[in-house]
C-alpha cells in the first residue's frame, strides 16, 4: 500500500496576492471598456428612436391611405422632445389619435418640422422632401437622418441630412 506524501505538496486554490493581481487586471480592462460601452448604448438609443419614428411615419402614411384623408404626425406638449402622436385630421374620425409615443429622454432630441402631414395618396402635403435629424444631446452632433421623399416613403441613414 502506498502512502501519499504531504511533504512539499501545495494546497489547491489561489493566494491573496494572485487574487489581487487578477482583480487589478480586471479593473484596468473594465475601465478601458466603459467609454466605448457608453457610446454603444447612446448609439442604440438613437437607433431605437429612429426606428420608432420611421415606423410611426409609415403608420401615418398607411392610415392616410386607408382613411382616404389627411393624417398628421406632430410633437406632443412643447415639441418632439415630449414624444409625438399620429392623428387623423379629416373624415369621420377627425381628431382621433391613432398612435402615441412617449418622450425620448434628455439624451436625444429631434430637429423636425412642427407637423408632418400625409394626404389620401400617402404623399406628404408639403410637396417637398422632409428631413428629420436625430441629435445626440450629449455630443451635440447629428447621428441619424430620416428623409421622407416626395412619394411619402421615409428612410433612415447614419449621419446628418444633406
Amino acid at each position: 500500500m502506498r502512502r501519499a506524501s504531504s511533504i512539499g505538496a501545495r494546497p489547491g486554490g489561489f493566494t491573496l496576492t494572485e487574487a489581487l493581481i487578477v482583480m487589478a487586471v480586471l479593473i484596468v480592462v473594465v475601465s478601458m471598456a466603459l467609454p466605448s460601452m457608453s457610446d454603444l448604448i447612446r448609439g442604440q438609443r438613437i437607433r431605437a428612436a429612429s426606428f420608432d419614428l420611421v415606423s410611426d411615419l409609415l403608420l401615418a402614411r398607411s392610415e392616410a391611405v386607408k382613411r382616404s384623408g389627411v393624417v398628421s404626425l406632430t410633437g406632443q406638449g412643447s415639441g418632439w422632445q415630449d414624444g409625438w402622436r399620429v392623428t387623423a385630421e379629416e373624415g369621420l374620425h377627425q381628431g382621433v389619435v391613432v398612435q402615441r409615443r412617449d418622450a425620448l429622454g434628455a439624451q436625444i432630441f429631434l430637429r423636425a418640422p412642427a407637423r408632418i402631414e400625409f394626404d389620401r395618396n400617402g404623399r406628404t402635403v408639403v410637396g417637398s422632401n422632409v428631413q428629420i435629424e436625430i441629435v445626440d444631446a450629449a455630443l451635440n452632433e447629428v447621428r441619424r437622418c430620416i428623409l421622407i421623399d416626395l412619394s411619402g416613403m421615409p428612410q433612415a441613414r447614419d449621419g446628418g441630412c444633406s
